[in-house]
């Protein structure tokens, strides 16, 4: 497999210093420049589009990461966006732009390995399956899923990275993991199936929740369950009637 061309943006430079220094330890990541705004990402890109990740900050001058990023996806360049910030209330807005990764400063040299290690599993399952994935199909592999969403593939440890699943809509759900929120074509149903093995359950007719990443239980009124959930405190997921004697039964709660 030919080296990851990474390109590095950030208006900070010990914060790019610091990026550079964690990639370069990486083996097969080929850092390929640096920028300091977003004008200059679509610049770089507009010589280079052959960049294969971009990691980029939020706040910068001239024009933000969000900014660059809404860009990027307008000229449809092919390059993933891991947005490394140390602002975590963008999350959403960050996957809402198709974002490949969310990685919060301070960086962790294994974050950014996983990172690294989840595009290159990526490109490795779409070398294996010569047909295309259908939006939101899940694949299983040795020790991850493989979640397809609209147009990128997100490799994912599941009982270390999703904590909730909810459904508004019949044909799609929302996986909120430690990265942030990612939107997926596929049915409610479907990741319980997939998931239970992993320490899942199905709470609700609108959730599934990973059992290791429950932090408080809250009594109700009339019986069901309140749930907080780390990462995700203020989402209190509900355990409905239908399923509270198996949870309490699977959490051994009298």
């Amino acid at each position: 497999m030919q080296d990851i061309r990474v390109l590095v943006a950030d208006d900070e430079i010990p914060a790019r210093g610091e990026l550079k220094y964690e990639l370069a330890t990486i083996p097969g990541v080929q850092i390929v420049g640096e920028c300091k705004n977003g004008k200059e990402v679509l610049d770089f890109l507009n010589v280079h589009p052959n960049v294969d990740i971009l990691f980029l900050d939020i706040e910068m001058p001239f024009m933000n990461g969000l900014e660059c990023a809404k860009e990027i996806q307008r000229r449809d360049y092919p390059v993933k966006i891991v947005f490394a910030t140390g602002y975590s209330q963008f999350a959403v807005q960050a996957f809402d732009l198709e974002a490949f990764d969310y990685i919060l400063k301070p960086y962790d040299e294994k974050r950014i390995q996983r990172t690294i290690k989840r595009y290159a599993d990526s490109l490795e399952l779409r070398e294996n399956h010569r047909s295309p994935l259908s939006p939101g199909e899940i694949i299983n592999t040795s020790q991850r899923i493989s979640l397809q969403t609209k147009d990128k593939t997100v490799m994912i440890s599941p009982a270390q990275e999703i904590i909730i699943i909810s459904t508004e809509k019949s044909d799609r759900s929302l996986f909120y993991t430690t990265s942030g929120i990612i939107e997926s074509r596929m049915a409610l149903r479907d990741a319980e199936q997939l998931l239970a093995p992993h320490g899942f359950f199905r709470t609700h007719k609108g959730y599934i929740v990973n059992l290791a990443m429950i932090q408080e239980l809250e009594s109700q009124d009339n019986g069901t369950l309140l749930l907080t959930m780390n990462y995700f405190p203020k989402e209190k997921v509900p355990v409905s009637r239908h399923y509270i004697k198996d949870f309490k039964n699977t959490l051994h709660i009298s």
